[in-house]
């Protein structure tokens, strides 16, 4: 009799170390475990908001500029702010056979608004002109000036052009892209129509 109860109350330990061990493996353990499955971002996963807007922001302010002359592809270019004549030159595609840089400061910086214009080796060393009668002759740069591609120098030989107003007549034209017209000219302090008048025949633009 008391071998049947010790055999009755193993079993009954037994199924309790059962009934504790599915408990603890179904119920405890897996839960813990399912708990390891779940992503939880950590900071370092989480995109700071700061890195995400400087991908986007735009990177400095944008000019629109037109070039125009001896360029392969003239047109109007949207260029850097930090950007020189040089770099929309390159932008484009160059200069053609004809053209002429001897007189074009690449290094200046560009501002919004400006119009480039490249001269060709015919305005720095002579230009074809029709006469009245329809020939073709050729007038040397002596005769006729481009005021596009001038030096100083050369801009001093005409009538009433100074030193001083030589300058002007440089500065001017490399803050606006160059002279759109003859009549342009007399933008520059100190020439008016009868300034112009003098030597109105001997200047040209392109």
């Amino acid at each position: 009799m008391k071998n049947k109860e010790k055999w009755i109350g193993s079993l009954i330990l037994g199924l309790i170390f059962i009934i504790f061990f599915v408990v603890n493996h179904f119920f405890i353990q897996k839960p813990k475990s399912n708990n390891e499955d779940i992503f939880v971002p950590t900071k370092e996963s989480i995109p700071d908001a700061t890195e995400v807007f400087n991908d986007k922001k735009v990177k400095g302010k944008r000019l629109t500029v037109e070039i125009k002359g001896e360029v392969k592809k003239p047109e109007v270019y949207i260029m850097e702010e930090d950007s020189i004549i040089k770099d929309i030159i390159i932008e484009a595609g160059g200069i053609t056979e004809k053209g002429d840089l001897s007189s074009i400061n690449q290094a200046k910086k560009l501002k919004d608004g400006d119009c480039v214009v490249i001269p060709s080796i015919e305005d720095s060393n002579g230009r074809m002109m029709t006469n009245a009668g329809g020939d073709i002759k050729s007038q040397g740069r002596d005769e006729i000036i481009n005021i596009n591609t001038a030096s100083k120098e050369e801009l001093m030989k005409l009538p009433g052009v100074g030193e001083v107003t030589a300058g002007k007549i440089i500065d001017y034209r490399e803050s606006n892209g160059g002279f759109s017209s003859v009549e342009d000219i007399k933008n520059i302090s100190g020439i008016g129509d009868k300034t112009l008048a003098k030597f109105k025949e001997k200047i040209d633009v392109r």
